[in-house]
């Protein structure tokens, strides 16, 4: 019993040294969790007439798994195009990269690169060991990008060069 309670606590103590690692910060910042971007009413009336250009597309080729998949990707688009993004703070320490309520140990982390080109992009990308999503990107909002990138090359290993993904621009572009 007494061994079981010594676990314990050293359990406990080292949660807590593991919690204050990401409250002892480097760096400092709150972001938005994503860019919104601002449409008016040409891009929505647009985007009405792609969207049923293509239901009638789908419902004339009797594409009915296409149709259904427009309208719920309209309608989730609707919805979600109606929430503000939450603020999230990251924390840059010793032991890691925290953003919003993850975390990012130093360890799991193979390698990071910024992008930096106001107004349109401002953006910390980290690479991470997991298979599943193992890219991150956080907004860098007015953080300085060579402090941040200063204090990260000697944590973890930088990529340079790396520009914006065909994806990330097409997101920009069509403000989507």
């Amino acid at each position: 019993m007494e061994n079981t309670e010594k676990e314990y606590s050293l359990q406990q103590d080292s949660s807590d040294v593991h919690e204050n690692s990401f409250h002892n910060h480097v760096i400092r910042w709150e972001t938005p969790e994503y860019v919104q971007h601002d449409k008016d009413w040409k891009w929505f009336l647009l985007a009405g007439l792609a969207d049923l250009s293509f239901c009638v597309y789908a419902g004339i080729t009797q594409n009915w798994t296409l149709l259904i998949a427009l309208v719920l990707f309209s309608a989730i688009y609707i919805w979600e195009h109606g929430n503000v993004p939450r603020h999230i703070e990251v924390i840059v320490s010793d032991f890691g990269i925290k953003v919003g309520k993850k975390e990012y140990p130093y360890q799991n982390i193979k390698s990071f690169w910024i992008i930096y080109k106001p107004p349109h992009v401002r953006t910390l990308n980290i690479r991470s060991n997991s298979k599943l999503l193992p890219d991150i990107t956080v907004q860098l909002g007015s953080q300085d990008p060579t402090v941040l990138r200063t204090y990260l090359c000697s944590q973890i290993r930088e990529e340079e060069g790396k520009e914006e993904s065909w994806i990330d621009t097409l997101i920009r572009i069509f403000k989507l």
